[in-house]
């Protein structure tokens, strides 16, 4: 008998004493600035893209700034990124259906272009957003 006595004092004592009295129910409030345009702002301060005697190092700069924030932020921003090093608009490979195709085959061909149409809409995309983020 006090053994069952013990187990209904232990479950309603297994909750601890600052869950209990805690406004916010045992989690903390987050605090801090939620500006995230300001924060995301001060990442560029600094760089441009200008022409002079320190253009060529300002533009690498803002160019490998750019490339990391891409990654980050952007769905598939490697692709992005692959653009952004080679200055200029990089298709992806078309998958190709190989000759005397299996139904097997003919599977994986559709699922691979609708990947392909997929990550070009993502990255048509992603350059506007960039664009955007440019300016």
């Amino acid at each position: 008998m006090k053994d069952q006595n013990s187990d209904k004092n232990a479950k309603s004592g297994s909750v601890p004493e600052a869950v209990r009295s805690s406004k916010y129910g045992g989690y903390k409030k987050k605090s801090g600035n939620n500006n995230s345009l300001n924060s995301k702002a001060t990442n560029f301060k600094g760089l441009g893209f200008c022409v002079g005697k320190d253009g060529a190092k300002v533009y690498e700069k803002t160019i490998d700034k750019l490339a990391l924030y891409t990654s980050t932020q952007f769905k598939n921003g490697s692709d992005v990124v692959v653009c952004l090093r080679a200055e200029e608009y990089v298709k992806t490979e078309v998958p190709l259906l190989p000759d005397n195709p299996t139904e097997n085959d003919k599977h994986v061909w559709q699922y691979e272009i609708n990947d392909y149409l997929k990550s070009e809409k993502t990255l048509k995309g992603n350059l506007r957003n960039l664009y955007t983020v440019i300016m």
